[in-house]
């Protein structure tokens, strides 16, 4: 169910946050704000702030924090519409609520619908693309496991999928709520994928519910998957599970892969037990699905830096659903498709039975780094594990992992505990029990990306700006990445950005308490200001970023060039292209 949101600024304008809050906590007037003791968490001081002029909330305790609506989803248990028909109800805000279910049914079936019709429109398309269809042929796939697999092909039109769409009884209204369609903001409606070789995605029961567009030729971004939809959700997805289960059951155990074409070059050489998240991190979510199947989980790594952040940001999510993935680290290839491809299903397969514990991969990689011989090595090593530790709840997963790295760093199990908590928010609820931070802090996320992103959020216009560098894929943190895109969604969706009915329609707690915090943050904390030249900060900011794109851009040129003939005519583009990045980075 979606509440518009000019019903939800009604029913925030006449629930005042200031009062709401105050129906459960004693507050007390602090400057333009208000004060009092937050009852998310067992502290006594007033740490929870209440600002009406930006009608937001948040505690500098335990760092939860957004809109009213918000704050009653928390303290009552409730969801987003659940919280919105509460205030409705007790500030006398009709609230006209759409059809129940079977008026949902209805609209999930047309998006099962109009995504079939698109399925059956690559399809064709495919079949009359004879240069996509070689490309998909020379990646070692036969034409019989093309159609198996159900694979096709966006043409390069704005306006194909529309007409397609134009002689069958859906409406546009469904292929815009599936993400096959865009809308302009002049007006009329543009094809979502262009130019992309098409890869159906399916849940876990075979149903079609997206797509995964990977560019054929020159594109930006390499991997573009449909926007979520209510019967999409990413978090939720791994492809490939769908077919993988029953070999997933015979073997005992599943390999985790990082992209489509990895999954499918696997599969198609007879490695059945592979899945893969959806061209985003991997989340809770994923690890518990995978729980599901199976506790035995192999990973596929890269083995240069990013590789390795990787195995950082996959540890504590494993561990914390109790599973301790192996890894297997490629060296010689980039990805799985390559190493398959070189040296063979035999060899891939005595690759995985050489996998290794992620946390003794890690541990033998500070050791390579640091001397644990050492206090200073030691010292080195232990900061490295803190975050990972930080992230995983006081439990019997966090005492096991803490027990190993004391053990091989030569630390004193007291001594890691005390590093945890130190400088750590108090993570204990009134209850005595533990639970994760709510949300992060300024200082938890790439600084470069964080200024670019909360400068969307604060300064006027820069949203537009940022899209049109182009800049957004070199955001690698995943909640920047996926906060950045909220905020470009609903600024197309608006022709605007206007952070304040932003922060009222977000549903998603640690979402909304991030926003929160970076709009109502500590004067000491808050580096943007304009008194520090925070503008000209953002600007450097976006400025590193554009450079790190355009240098990561120069090496996928010079890697082309390296498999050209001197003298082709792709060779003299990339060539050409090559020249004019080197002529912006001298800028």
């Amino acid at each position: 169910m979606r509440i518009p949101e000019s019903k939800i600024a009604e029913i925030a304008a006449a629930a005042d946050i200031v009062q709401v809050i105050s129906n459960y906590v004693e507050l007390k007037k602090a400057g333009k704000d208000y004060r009092g003791v937050c009852p998310f968490h067992g502290d006594k001081d007033p740490s929870l702030y209440v600002s009406p002029q930006k009608s937001i909330f948040h505690c500098f305790g335990c760092a939860v924090g957004g809109s009213v609506f918000n704050f009653i989803m928390r303290i009552e248990n409730l969801s987003f519409v659940e919280a919105a028909k509460l205030l409705a109800q007790r500030y006398s805000v009709v609230l006209q609520l759409e059809p129940g279910s079977s008026a949902r049914e209805d609209a999930k079936e047309r998006l099962y619908k109009v995504l079939a019709l698109a399925h059956s429109y690559f399809i064709q398309n495919l079949r009359a693309a004879p240069a996509a269809q070689e490309y998909l042929l020379n990646r070692g796939l036969g034409r019989e496991w093309i159609d198996f697999l159900g694979l096709g092909f966006a043409p390069d039109s704005w306006d194909g999928f529309q007409n397609h769409l134009s002689d069958s009884s859906l409406a546009m209204r469904d292929a815009l709520n599936a993400g096959l369609v865009r809308q302009k903001p002049s007006g009329g409606y543009y094809d979502y994928f262009r130019g992309r070789i098409m890869i159906p995605i399916r849940g876990l029961n075979g149903e079609l519910v997206a797509f995964g567009g990977r560019a054929f030729g020159q594109g930006d971004p390499k991997y573009l998957n449909s926007p979520e939809s209510p019967i999409f959700k990413k978090k939720n997805i791994l492809f490939g599970l769908d077919t993988a289960r029953d070999a997933i059951k015979k073997s005992g155990f599943i390999i985790l892969v990082e992209g489509y074409f990895d999954q499918i070059s696997l599969r198609i050489r007879g490695i059945q037990n592979v899945v893969a998240p959806l061209g985003t991190s991997l989340t809770t979510e994923h690890a518990k699905l995978l729980k599901r199947f199976s506790e035995r989980v192999v990973t596929i790594f890269d083995g240069d830096e990013a590789g390795l952040r990787a195995v950082k940001r996959s540890l504590p999510i494993f561990l914390s659903e109790g599973i301790e993935p192996e890894c297997v680290i490629l060296t010689e290839d980039k990805d799985p498709d390559a190493a398959i491809n070189r040296i063979g299903t035999e060899g891939f397969n005595k690759l995985i039975e050489s996998s290794d514990s992620v946390i003794d991969f890690f541990l033998n990689q500070l050791e390579s780094q640091y001397d644990f011989k050492g206090i200073s090595g030691r010292n080195q090593a232990l900061e490295e594990c803190i975050p990972i530790l930080r992230q995983i709840a006081d439990s019997s997963e966090r005492d096991y992992l803490i027990e190993r790295f004391s053990s091989r760093i030569r630390i004193n199990e007291e001594r890691i505990r005390r590093a945890i908590t130190t400088s750590t928010v108090n993570q204990f609820t009134q209850g005595g029990s533990s639970k994760k931070k709510s949300a992060s802090t300024f200082f938890d996320f790439p600084a470069e990306e964080r200024n670019v992103v909360r400068g969307m959020l604060i300064r006027d216009g820069f949203v537009d700006t940022v899209v049109g560098t182009g800049v957004l894929r070199e955001i690698e943190n995943p909640t920047l990445s996926k906060l950045a895109q909220a905020i470009i969604r609903f600024s197309e969706e608006r022709g605007s950005f206007d952070s304040r009915p932003f922060a009222l329609a977000l549903d998603d707690p640690e979402m909304a308490a991030l926003v929160a915090s970076w709009l109502q943050p500590k004067p000491e904390e808050d580096d943007l200001r304009p008194e520090v030249d925070g503008d000209i900060t953002i600007d450097q900011s976006l400025e590193r970023l554009r450079l790190k794109k355009l240098l990561r851009r120069k090496s996928e040129i010079q890697e082309k060039m390296r498999k050209c003939e001197a003298g082709e005519e792709e060779y003299n583009n990339l060539a050409r292209e090559l020249l004019g990045i080197g002529r912006r980075l001298q800028r």
